[in-house]
C-alpha cells in the first residue's frame, strides 16, 4: 500500500505509532458517501484507540464533497466535533485510491474500503462495521486483544 505524503491533513488526531507496523486503514469517497462511519454510532472511536494503542489508523477522504457538503471547513468541524483520536488526511484528486490501484479490490461497492495493512501490505479487508469481526480480525491478524 501507497500513503502519499502530499495530502493535507484535515484533523491531526493522535500522531500515528511509528514504530507499529500493524495499520487499519479506512477510505472513504466522500463524492459519494458520508462521513457516518467516523460517528460514534458505528464505534466510539475513542474506546477503540484506547482498546488498540499499538494499532496505527489513518483516515483518507477522497474525492470532493458535492453542493457544498463535505468541504474542508465543514470535515474539520466535523472530525474535531467528534473528538476523532486519528489522522484524517483529504484527498481531493483521489491520489490514494488510484496509486494503490483499489478499482481492482474484489467489491462491487468501493466508495467505502478498510484495509488491515502490515508493513505496508493488504492483509485483508477490515470488516470494522461487525462489531464482532473488528475485534476477531486484529485478533487474527495482528494477535491484538483489546487492552482494557
Amino acid at each position: 500500500m501507497i500513503f502519499p505524503d502530499n495530502l493535507e491533513i484535515i484533523h491531526q488526531g493522535n500522531p500515528p505509532c511509528p514504530d507499529c507496523n500493524e495499520k487499519a486503514v479506512f477510505y472513504v469517497n466522500i463524492a459519494k458517501s458520508s462521513t457516518y462511519l467516523f460517528t460514534d454510532n458505528i464505534a466510539n472511536w475513542k474506546d477503540f484507540a484506547a482498546s488498540y494503542p499499538d494499532l496505527s489508523v489513518i483516515v483518507y477522504l477522497g474525492g470532493e464533497g458535492k453542493d457544498g457538503k463535505n468541504s474542508p471547513d465543514q470535515l474539520r468541524s466535523f472530525f474535531k466535533s467528534q473528538d476523532f483520536p486519528y489522522p484524517v488526511y483529504l484527498d481531493p484528486k483521489d491520489e490514494f485510491f488510484h496509486v494503490n490501484q483499489l478499482d481492482n479490490v474484489d467489491l462491487e461497492y468501493k466508495t467505502v474500503l478498510h484495509f488491515l495493512v502490515e508493513e505496508n501490505r493488504i492483509l485483508d479487508i477490515y470488516q470494522f462495521g461487525l462489531p464482532n469481526y473488528r475485534v476477531s480480525q486484529l485478533e487474527k491478524y495482528f494477535g491484538m486483544k483489546p487492552k482494557k
